[in-house]
């Protein structure tokens, strides 16, 4: 492929607000990408989305999208529809990608729309690379510390815009020893990531994990931990949460008689005990 700076490729950054942090439980409630060309931003999209769920007041601090802001917004499939048109126009870019894709894979399939096929950067993992040794990797924080100019945080096409801006920061970084093509940014940016093989993992496994941390009940999962060691827990699950940008739950372990960590993805399965 075309190296990045010499041919200058079509890139799409892209971002979502969610009602939470679990695909196939929470909801999409904004969509923004932005199209750009070495430096030149060519299309920029935006949309509300009303998710049919109420937006829980702790995203409506960050983000400043309330239940009034959506009540005239469109159901997800027709800006869903949209902002799949307009990606599928370069190559994806986003920071924390899996996050991102996760929802916007979940929402697609739900619909019944196809997604964009081939890689999907990271610029979280790009700048681990590029600027070595920062303290966080969060977006504004990387923002803040390499004073890129942004027009607010927490909305989806302010941090499209500031993921696209990071992404050239990046680039100019790693192209000193020579021009990275598209194929070499993916390596660069993590595992690899596209909207074929990123489903979320067993969408009910959360939902049933979720609704034991608002009853306060015992749940029964199969785990299969990072060595391979598959084991049958009995947990109570405290809280669910992201932890590397990989979905997760804590829980008080029966089996280890402390509170454990266990990512959403290794759960192989869950039941009622």
């Amino acid at each position: 492929m075309n190296s990045v700076q010499g041919h200058e490729p079509l890139l799409v950054a892209f971002d979502v607000e969610t009602t939470g942090l679990i695909a196939g439980v929470d909801r999409v409630v904004e969509l923004a990408a932005v199209v750009f060309q070495g430096d030149e931003v060519l299309e920029a999209f935006s949309a509300l989305v009303n998710p049919g769920v109420p937006i829980p007041a702790a995203v409506s601090r960050v983000t400043g999208i309330t239940d009034e802001t959506l009540a005239g917004a469109p159901p997800p499939a027709g800006p869903l529809a949209d902002f799949l048109l307009t990606l599928s126009r370069g190559t994806p870019v986003a920071h924390n990608a899996v996050f991102d894709v996760g929802f916007v894979l979940t929402e697609a399939q739900e619909a019944g729309l196809e997604l964009p096929e081939g890689p999907v950067l990271d610029t979280r993992g790009l700048a681990r690379r590029a600027f070595p040794g920062r303290y966080s990797y969060g977006l504004g924080s990387l923002v803040r510390e390499l004073s890129i100019e942004t027009a607010g945080a927490h909305r989806a096409l302010a941090d499209a815009h500031a993921c696209r801006a990071l992404f050239r920061e990046c680039l100019r970084k790693l192209a000193r020893d020579g021009e990275p093509t598209v194929e070499e940014l993916a390596r660069l940016s993590g595992p690899p990531l596209d909207f074929s093989s990123h489903a979320p993992r067993q969408p009910g496994i959360a939902r049933m994990l979720q609704k034991a941390v608002m009853a306060g009940s015992a749940v029964q999962i199969t785990y299969r931990s990072t060595d391979g060691e598959v084991t049958d827990r009995m947990i109570m699950p405290l809280s669910i949460t992201c932890v590397g940008g990989n979905p997760a739950v804590t829980a008080f372990c029966t089996l280890r008689n402390e509170n454990r960590t266990f990512f959403l993805g290794s759960i192989t399965e869950a039941r009622e005990p």
